[in-house]
This record gives structure tokens, sequence and C-alpha cells, in this order.
């Protein structure tokens, strides 16, 4: 098993590629630094079939433009009701920060427990909206010996996703966590879109915002 976890763009978004079965490879949200992610493929002796995005925001898309131009034959996928919003500067937010960044169009649209198949792996879809109206997890039931979730922005060690921005919504963020991720087992490693890994476990006893001891 291939995995590699890259801090790529200027919010050091948490960039994963995967791979099972060399050369082929998956990658979750290509978050900037095309370069970076290209280099570490390339290192690798990889060539993506798959790139999911978690959600639609700018800072999670920023370099599927430049990898789908070099890997042409390399499917885009992205949860069904955040599709436009990676081909819109406007809904993705990047012209809020005086720039326009734009994906190619999704090759995939993802709904809840579609199954993914890319690079010798097997992910199952969790529709996890809440800080999109789109945003999905993808659940691998065997990383390296433990089940493992990437949840983009939906929860992070800690903490969770923004709710005050546009399309955002934290009964749906707290409905996601609760009824789907928190379902999941307690040794589940959740890979979050920035900051370090945790587990559904650890974040179920202490996440002071969706915990159990939160309100």
């Amino acid at each position: 098993m291939i995995f590699d976890t890259l801090k790529v763009g200027a919010l050091g978004t948490n960039c994963y590629v995967i791979s099972a079965a060399p050369p082929e490879a998956l990658v979750i949200d290509a978050g900037g630094s095309a370069d970076e992610i290209i280099a570490a493929l390339e290192s690798r002796k990889l060539r993506p079939t798959l790139l999911v995005s978690t959600h639609g925001h700018a800072d999670h898309i920023v370099a599927n433009a430049e990898l789908k131009e070099r890997y042409d034959d390399m499917e885009i996928a992205v949860g069904r009701r955040d599709a436009d919003m990676i081909t819109s500067p406007a809904r993705n937010m990047s012209l809020f920060v005086g720039c326009a960044i734009q994906s190619p169009p999704a090759d995939r649209m993802l709904d809840e427990d579609d199954r993914v198949e890319a690079a010798g792996l097997f992910l199952r879809v969790l529709d996890t909206p809440g800080h999109t109206p789109g945003g999905i997890s993808l659940y691998l039931a065997d990383l390296d010996g433990r089940p493992a979730v990437f949840v983009g922005d939906t929860l992070f060690s800690g903490s969770v996703g923004r709710c005050d921005i546009p399309g955002a919504s934290w009964d749906a963020l707290l409905a996601s966590i609760r009824g789907r991720l928190f379902r999941l087992p307690d040794d589940t490693v959740v890979f979050p879109g920035h900051g370090p890994p945790t587990t559904i476990g650890a974040e179920k006893a202490s996440n002071p915002f969706v915990g159990e001891d939160a309100p």
C-alpha cells in the first residue's frame, strides 16, 4: 500500500495519494501546489486514474485543472450537490479572495453509499453535508490494517468545519457527524482536509463541538 499525505496550498490542505495497485493512484483533494502533487506521483511512478474532491471549496480544488491537463484520462469526482460549485469561482468562494479558480467539470457525481473503485481500492461514499451542501466522506475498510475515513472539512481533530459561510448549515453538519461518521468503528482513522489525523473514538469522547459532552 502506498499512502502519502501532502500539505498543499496557502491553507495547508491535506492532499492524499493512495495506491494498492501501482502504477494507478487515487488522489483525494488536490488543494494546491500542482507541481508538488505531480512530483510526488512521479517519484512513486504513479499515474492517477481518479481525483475525488470531498467538497467544492477553492482550497480543495486548486490543482484539479492542472492535474487533468497532465493526466487526461484521470476522472474527477465530487458530491452531486457540489458539482456546480467546482466550476464556479463565485460558488467555490475563490472570488472572495481575489482570484478565479475553476475545476474542469466532474466526470462523476457521487451519492450516499456509492462505491468508488480506483487503484485497487474500494471506498464507500458517505453523504456528509454541512460545511457545504454536497460534502462527502470516503470510507475505506482497510488502510494498512485499520479502517479509515477521508472527511474533507466536515470533522477535524478537536474541531469541525465552519458553518458561517454561504451554503453551510450547522444542523446538517451535526447530523452528518453524529448520524454518519460517529456510526463508524471507534478505531477508524479520520483523515481531515486540514490538520492531523484523529480517530472516531477520540472525537466521540472529547470533541467539544460534537462529542459525547457537547450539547
